[in-house]
């Protein structure tokens, strides 16, 4: 089952505004916003940064674009994760799919639970994600269950709905943690939603999901390797055969 991991002080301000859409939803929400899919790459240090390893700048490119030197995974509290993708294979996506459910009673988690919503129509944002080439470090070691379980999506969500109480709001910026199932030849998965990642603290205050006009705005989105320290966030990348 995938761990799903919901910041409590969040969540408790979540559900005291969440609720079915009233007479507003004035603030633009859109109808036909249904999610992305969208490449992860590495997370490198910045040039120049704060937190340790480029202080200052070192070098320039060839047009003379100021630069620092080597290219480093970023830190976390003064660690830096020490897997790595295989070059030429790896690689994750991530895709999220909002969806209006006209009837929350039915939503059940991975398991087949029910999530104890109240019968009507809510906001649901589905997520998937699948990494394949990921090592244990630079020796070429795919990753396993055994030593590399306990890798997570980590999303900061920016959540403006319309109360069913006191209208129009946006909540405070609340962090998830969707957690990838055990590690396999070098692969992870995950499949969840934000009613699964909500319902298990919602409920007790609150038995509703997310109302139908809700927008959530991504304001952060990385991939924690099993110590949580910062592997991947969202971008492009490119890379020749031969390199």
């Amino acid at each position: 089952m995938n761990k799903i991991v919901l910041s409590l002080c969040a969540i408790v301000l979540v559900a005291a505004c969440a609720g079915s859409a009233g007479a507003q939803c004035d603030f633009n929400s859109l109808a036909k916003a249904k999610g992305f899919k969208t490449s992860m790459v590495r997370v490198f240090l910045g040039c120049p940064s704060a937190t340790g390893g480029h202080t200052s700048i070192n070098t320039a490119t060839g047009g003379g674009t100021p630069a620092c030197a080597p290219v480093m995974p970023k830190p976390y509290e003064g660690d830096s994760t020490g897997y790595m993708f295989d070059p030429q294979t790896g690689g994750c996506d991530v895709q999220t799919k909002a969806k209006l459910e006209k009837d929350c009673s039915l939503l059940a988690d991975a398991n087949g639970d029910p999530l104890g919503l109240r019968a009507g129509p809510c906001h649901v944002t589905y997520v998937k994600s699948k990494c394949t080439g990921i090592w244990q470090d630079a020796g070429g070691t795919p990753i396993n269950a055994t030593e590399d379980a306990g890798w997570s999506l980590s999303v900061l969500m920016r959540i403006s709905l319309n109360d069913d109480s006191n209208g129009d709001m946006t909540v405070i910026d609340v962090p998830i943690t969707f957690g990838y199932g055990n590690p396999n030849n070098g692969q992870i998965k995950l499949s969840s939603s934000t009613a699964e990642a909500m319902a298990g603290i919602l409920t007790i205050v609150s038995d509703t999901g997310l109302p139908t006009c809700t927008t959530l705005q991504t304001v952060t989105m990385s991939i924690k390797d099993p110590n949580g320290l910062p592997f991947a966030t969202i971008g492009g990348s490119t890379r020749a055969k031969d390199e």
